[in-house]
């Protein structure tokens, strides 16, 4: 699957002050818990360990948290930030752009996500290492705002896998 990038504005700083915008891997996604689903946007995000939202996605779904299932992460700042996981699936949906065939297919997935307050100002979700990157080949092409997607690793929970290999 091609993704393209989207150019988001920035506002011009001491050190790049010719800058407006920025580009950014984002992809749409049809998040599903049981009966309810919700569609919600998240950055492809080789820096991020996990996979998370914002907690009001979760309520969107109907998923109460918080929950048994938490795990303290840090971002950039390394301020803990709690985060409450469940299962869901997860499904890409396919962008219209310049360049790109408009009968892609979606991509669909279980994906293990958590959500947290914490993304609540970014608007937007992560899609990490854990539970994204582990399930699939990504290329990153820069230069032509494009983010290639081959799905590797679909046939069981990355969970259960990583488990397995310790």
């Amino acid at each position: 699957m091609k993704i393209p990038f989207s150019f988001l504005p920035v506002q011009p700083d001491s050190a790049f002050p010719d800058r407006s915008e920025i580009k950014r891997p984002i992809v749409a996604l049809h998040l599903t818990a049981g009966d309810r689903s919700v569609i919600f946007f998240a950055v492809v995000d080789s820096g991020a360990d996990l996979c998370v939202f914002p907690a009001s996605v979760a309520a969107d779904l109907g998923i109460d948290i918080p929950n048994r299932s938490c795990s303290l992460f840090s971002g950039s700042n390394d301020a803990n930030q709690l985060a409450y996981f469940e299962e869901l699936q997860a499904t890409i949906l396919p962008m219209e752009a310049p360049n790109i065939d408009p009968n892609q297919e979606p991509l669909t997935f279980p994906l293990y996500a958590g959500f947290c307050d914490t993304l609540e100002h970014v608007g937007m979700g992560l899609l990490g290492q854990e539970g994204f990157f582990s399930r699939f080949k990504i290329s990153f092409a820069t230069m032509v705002a494009f983010a290639y997607l081959v799905m590797v690793a679909y046939d069981k929970p990355v969970r259960a896998y990583l488990r397995s290999k310790r």
